[in-house]
């Protein structure tokens, strides 16, 4: 099977004055007044939705930043952006910690995508099993936590699995070198953990994340687990600072990914990237 893996979209619209009174005034400064806005691109978002069309994979997952700063319209702009998506394959997402910006965009994020929550989901696709860890909460940094009662759920997941796992969960694990992600302001803060439960159980056979925007791929544990992060799926084309949007399809069977093939936004289209996977770095 074919699964593709998009990321950090970070779908924007400009927050009402009633909306400003709590992080996500920082975040409209960041956005509108530092520039952070012309990171993104309606174009290459728009892009991503007419690849996958295309491309036809057998299911897409989202590991999480749909939205810029979590507001009603730009949830709503989500869901009607991913509609043609859903209408032809499978979609899965979790949020990431745009999503969950301020207190009351949790409610806002289960109501429209997980009205049935549950920090830990597996999802039999096939060959495999997907399981999702949602480990963002809003918090003043961009800091995400895997919960004691989180921890417990995945552990008896992967206890119970049948399959090999593919695991998906906003944040990064580990860096582009290896290290351990940091810094610790906008890092999983208890990573060693979901670091522990990965070691413990073999099925886990890969990592799916997003949170970094310029894409990459390393390993995580004993075992060499070997972990994806494609890059931000809504990044501008940006060739003189050798940035673009990028997403991933995996070639999954019963043993896990056995197969990557990377795409990205030339400005015009998705390509598969020259010189094969993550061949261009970020």
């Amino acid at each position: 099977m074919r699964l593709a893996h998009i990321t950090d979209l970070h779908l924007e619209r400009v927050p009402q004055l009633s909306e400003l009174g709590n992080k996500r005034l920082l975040g409209a400064v960041n956005l509108y007044l530092m520039g952070r806005s012309k990171h993104f691109s309606a174009d290459s978002q728009r892009g991503v939705i007419d690849a996958l069309l295309r491309l036809a994979p057998d299911r897409v997952v989202c590991t999480g930043d749909l939205t810029a700063t979590a507001t009603y319209a730009e949830f709503d702009a989500f869901k009607e952006f991913i509609q043609p998506v859903v209408a032809k394959m499978p979609f899965d997402c979790i949020p990431g910690n745009h999503d969950l910006y301020t207190g009351e965009s949790t409610g806002r994020y289960r109501e429209r995508f997980d009205p049935e929550f549950s920090p830990v989901r597996t999802i039999d696709i096939g060959p495999v099993t997907l399981c999702l860890v949602d480990v963002c909460f809003a918090d003043w940094m961009s800091r995400g936590r895997a919960e004691p009662a989180t921890l417990l759920l995945l552990d008896q997941a992967l206890t119970d699995s049948t399959k090999s796992v593919i695991l998906g969960l906003h944040y990064p694990l580990r860096d582009r070198r290896g290290a351990v992600y940091g810094p610790h302001t906008r890092a999983l803060i208890n990573a060693a953990e979901v670091e522990a439960l990965i070691d413990k159980h073999a099925c886990v056979k890969a990592v799916l994340h997003g949170h970094e925007h310029h894409g990459f791929r390393t390993t995580v544990g004993a075992r060499s687990v070997p972990i994806f992060n494609p890059g931000a799926a809504g990044y501008a084309f940006l060739p003189k600072k050798g940035r673009t949007a990028h997403f991933n399809v995996y070639d999954v069977d019963a043993s896990g990914i056995v197969g990557v093939e990377r795409y990205a936004w030339n400005g015009d289209t998705f390509e598969p990237e020259a010189g094969g996977a993550y061949a261009t770095g970020g």
